[in-house]
């Protein structure tokens, strides 16, 4: 028997279309649930997709580095491609946009050092750019504080610097953390270079984590102290390379931080000259910030002969700043020794040519302190009062035992010994890395 056709024949027909119209209803709020869990699926993964893409917006934000590479100076360049390296080991998929006064050379210089690294030189320009330089009869005296207003009023309004307008969308929409890192470019012989720490100021007061690290002040004058208190109340964390800065900056030593130079952020691996044929007397004299280059040139001959250094003897001629050491090479040749120069594009792409067992005569803060970190012995001379007796004493608190010698000095010390603990520059490695790892981790 058929059941169904049973009750059919005697239901009414009304009744069996109500019926069939419920069963339609039900076969439709099944379709419509299936059609709502698709869609909340969808919501979900489109949700998912913003949240990647958000993501990737934040993760593509770069480091904002404000350097002085590009001059060139070996120092400057050292220290500007070791922080890139470490990003590079670090952070390889963050990048990174150096500014500095010398963008095109800089870019040249640190070519393939880091894979997402953009040379630019926004702030450096603004800090001469405008009126409170270009009008001025004797910058040094001038105050840092208008030069550093400046730079804030055109990273807050780019028509104030339109020339620049593209490099401060950048710091304004595309900057994640900033690092003003180590170098002697910041102090008040040079306000405008001084002026650049307003843009760690302006990232803080916009909510930009900001670092400064390794930096020398000295000289810094009173009229320039009520800028960095600022500076230094704003950033995440402030070191000074040498104790001078660290006084003036923060008497009380409670907000800053005396720190090694940057130069030894990755321990210095890589950047040393391996070559068995390094000369074992080497000297490096400078030729700018002294008043009398020649003096300095004849107390270094002087020094040699002191120490007895053979006729024929092979002399290394370090080259710090292109084209400076010309008058040296003629001297060491004069003298009966053997020049062998290490230009400055060289000490970049061969190491530093120091080792143990060297003797060293240097005016310069780096070669005396490469130098001695890699245990050779030496004497340094003192070319500016007031700024390299500061750096110099700053080598020696950092380990070197190097002997001063004066300019135009009759009587001459033996050389120095080195760092007594050559692992030493391993510990400045993690000191450093710790003081700026509130803005990059570990």
């Amino acid at each position: 028997m058929d059941v169904r056709k049973v009750l059919g024949d005697r239901m009414p027909a009304t009744r069996r279309a109500v019926y069939g119209q419920i069963a339609d209803l039900r076969n439709r709020m099944q379709e419509l649930q299936r059609s709502n869990n698709e869609l909340v699926e969808n919501l979900r993964s489109t949700r998912r997709l913003v949240d990647s893409l958000e993501r990737q917006q934040r993760d593509a934000k770069a480091y904002y580095l404000i350097a002085e590479a590009g001059f060139p100076n070996y120092g400057d360049e050292l220290i500007a491609r070791e922080w890139l390296r470490y990003l590079a080991q670090l952070h390889p998929e963050v990048p990174v946009i150096m500014d500095c006064m010398n963008a095109g050379s800089a870019a040249a210089l640190l070519y393939n050092e880091h894979p997402h690294v953009t040379v630019v030189n926004t702030v450096a320009r603004l800090s001469v750019e405008n009126v409170h330089v270009d009008k001025s009869p004797d910058l040094p005296q001038e105050p840092v504080g208008p030069i550093a207003q400046h730079i804030l009023d055109s990273l807050d309004n780019e028509g104030n610097a339109a020339r620049v307008a593209a490099g401060i969308r950048l710091i304004q929409r595309q900057v994640r953390g900033m690092h003003v890192i180590g170098g002697g470019f910041l102090n008040s012989m040079w306000p405008a270079n001084l002026a650049r720490l307003a843009a760690p100021l302006w990232a803080e007061q916009h909510g930009i984590p900001a670092v400064v690290s390794g930096t020398g002040l000295m000289p810094v004058h009173e009229k320039d102290s009520a800028f960095l208190s600022q500076v230094l109340d704003a950033v995440h964390a402030f070191s000074c390379r040498d104790a001078s800065s660290l006084d003036a900056l923060d008497p009380q030593h409670t907000k800053a931080k005396l720190a090694p130079d940057d130069c030894f952020v990755n321990g210095l691996d890589g950047v040393y000259n391996q070559s068995a044929d390094l000369p074992d007397v080497m000297v490096c004299v400078q030729h700018d910030l002294t008043e009398n280059p020649q003096q300095v040139i004849e107390t270094m001959v002087h020094t040699l002969r002191a120490w007895q250094v053979e006729p024929n003897t092979r002399v290394g001629v370090v080259e710090c700043v292109p084209y400076e050491v010309g008058p040296v090479l003629a001297a060491v040749q004069e003298a009966g020794w053997q020049p062998v120069l290490f230009p400055m594009q060289l000490l970049l792409e061969d190491g530093f040519p120091a080792r143990a067992g060297q003797r060293w005569f240097s005016t310069r803060y780096h070669p005396h302190l490469l130098a001695a970190a890699a245990g050779a012995s030496g004497s340094y001379v003192v070319v500016k009062p007031g700024y390299y007796d500061v750096k110099h004493n700053a080598v020696l608190r950092m380990g070197s035992r190097w002997t001063p010698i004066a300019i135009g000095a009759q009587s001459v010390p033996e050389p120095g010994p080195g760092f007594a603990d050559l692992q030493m520059r391993y510990k400045y490695r993690d000191e450093i890395r710790n003081n700026v790892s509130s803005l990059y981790g570990f």
